[in-house]
């Protein structure tokens, strides 16, 4: 690895960071500066719905400077992003603009699961506790401006995710007009926030024991240095009796104060309700977790945990909550992904495309649960209201647009309702293709065909399904998706049957 230099900036509801760091084959990653300015975004997001101007110019301001210190630095590469303050703003594509304009920056804003799946790869890359920790009942506790995101891992694996409107700026907001008149005003923000908390444990952690707490966030490291300046060796971990109420009261000091307090009180009232007898603060930052996720692509440095698996792991969980038969999922991904690997030429595909597959095979028939005769609609309604940490806004509407054309013709380009390109149009055509032709192999949700083996040849792909059932209903069924298959193709596939006994 040859020394590189990369720089990561952080459009947050509070504040501009910027990091630089140094990579290297000796040292490692080792951060070499941190600049940050105090920016009034949240307060002004949250009370008036917009972004001022002026605002809009300090930041660009501030950005021009920070680009003055990365040619000092002479930064080779460097990323900037920005979360759900501004996503949050009415005019956001407006201060996107002028800083585009103003600044040359191009400024990307994270939709809510890539933001909050990038502190997880951090965590993964950066604490070493993080793999040990995630064997037992851990709640990632991420504390934005405007929402907090609570996730469960149990066994190594993600198994729930639910995002809140809870964030710290838009508590202190609602409430700071009350401050004044409230008796106890830390009891008013319990008062507020308890509800929505309850409701989150009643669905999600009736069966699983929480032991361990992480709190990541925006404020999360601010609050960890002032602890570690009260105290040096700190460690992170705050106990049940600094999370006491009375305790926070009396630490109300210019320092713990803002946004910090909110922060602190959401964390106090999830360790109560979950019954955890301690919460472990991060160090760890966006911008940190930007420096992971350039780290991963540039030099293929990641973490052992599998975090494809926690999307497919959540997406399952999904699956069983609308009481779909797992038994037809599983048995159509199998399917659909030896019809993926052995068509690789034909579809030019990738990773990614593969994973959104396994994912729309997956929640496919979620919409039976609500209306069986409208299922392929609810499928794309529920997909659409459900977030999957990992999957970005446009690659979930790919997944939900996947399946709501599982049993109809794909739309043409100009008919599509969502804003696509040309690309990803005819990705989901494809994956909308693969999808239709391994879910009719088991049509009758017997699990007839568990193999199948595909060979191209002479323009004509051959499906042999190894099996000792009955299968002349997906023979029928499946002439009506091969015409589909060609269309999108080029090459009509054939349906064969093969009866060696060993998959029947």
């Amino acid at each position: 690895m040859a020394t590189s230099t990369y720089a990561t900036i952080d459009l947050a509801s509070h504040e501009l960071s910027l990091k630089i760091y140094e990579f290297s084959k000796h040292h490692g990653i080792q951060e070499l500066s941190h600049v940050r300015h105090k920016l009034p975004i949240s307060s002004e997001v949250y009370s008036g719905g917009i972004i001022s101007y002026q605002t809009i110019e300090e930041i660009c301001r501030t950005l021009n400077d920070f680009k003055r210190i990365l040619d000092e630095w002479k930064v080779n590469a460097w990323k900037i992003y920005a979360t759900g303050t501004l996503r949050d703003a009415a005019n956001a594509l407006v201060v996107v603009d002028q800083i585009k304009i103003q600044t040359g920056f191009n400024i990307k804003i994270l939709g809510n699961s890539e933001t909050r799946f990038l502190y997880y790869k951090a965590l993964a890359l950066r604490d070493p506790d993080f793999h040990v920790m995630i064997q037992e009942g851990t709640l990632i506790v991420d504390i934005g401006g405007g929402s907090v995101q609570l996730s469960i891992f149990h066994e190594g694996k993600l198994c729930a995710t639910q995002n809140l409107l809870l964030g710290a700026s838009r508590i202190q907001e609602l409430l700071q007009v009350m401050q004044g008149e409230a008796y106890d005003f830390h009891a008013l923000i319990d008062e507020y926030i308890e509800k929505d908390l309850i409701l989150f444990k009643k669905l999600y952690l009736d069966s699983i024991t929480i032991n361990h707490i992480i709190a990541v966030g925006e404020m999360i490291p601010e609050i960890y240095y002032f602890f570690k300046n009260e105290k040096p060796d700190f460690d992170g971990k705050l106990p049940h009796k600094v999370l006491h109420r009375g305790y926070l009261a009396r630490s109300a000091n210019p320092e713990i104060t803002g946004l910090t307090t909110p922060t602190l009180l959401l964390c106090r009232k999830i360790a109560s309700l979950t019954g955890c007898e301690e919460v472990t603060l991060t160090k760890i930052d966006l911008c940190d977790s930007m420096m992971a996720e350039y780290a991963e692509k540039k030099f293929r440095l990641r973490s052992s945990h599998d975090f494809t698996e926690d999307i497919l792991s959540t997406s399952r969980n999904i699956a069983r909550k609308y009481k779909v038969d797992m038994l037809h999922v599983e048995n159509v991904e199998t399917l659909a992904l030896q019809i993926f690997d052995r068509i690789r030429k034909l579809h030019g595909l990738g990773r990614r495309e593969r994973l959104l597959l396994q994912i729309a095979v997956i929640l496919h028939s979620c919409g039976t649960y609500i209306n069986e005769i409208q299922s392929r609609e609810c499928s794309y309604r529920i997909i659409m209201s459900t977030e999957i940490i990992g999957i970005s806004h446009q690659e979930q509407t790919l997944i939900a647009n996947t399946v709501r054309y599982n049993s109809s013709a794909f739309p043409r380009y100009e008919d599509l309702d969502e804003d696509f390109s040309r690309d990803e149009y005819i990705t989901m055509v494809k994956l909308n293709a693969i999808l239709k032709t391994a879910n009719v192999l088991d049509k009758s949700n017997r699990h007839k065909i568990k193999n199948v083996g595909v060979t191209l040849q002479d323009g004509i792909l051959t499906i042999t399904a190894d099996t000792m059932e009955d299968i002349t209903l997906e023979k029928g069924l499946f002439h009506r998706k091969a015409d589909v298959f060609q269309d999108v193709f080029g090459i009509r596939p054939m349906l064969k049957q093969k009866r060696s006994g060993k998959n029947g």
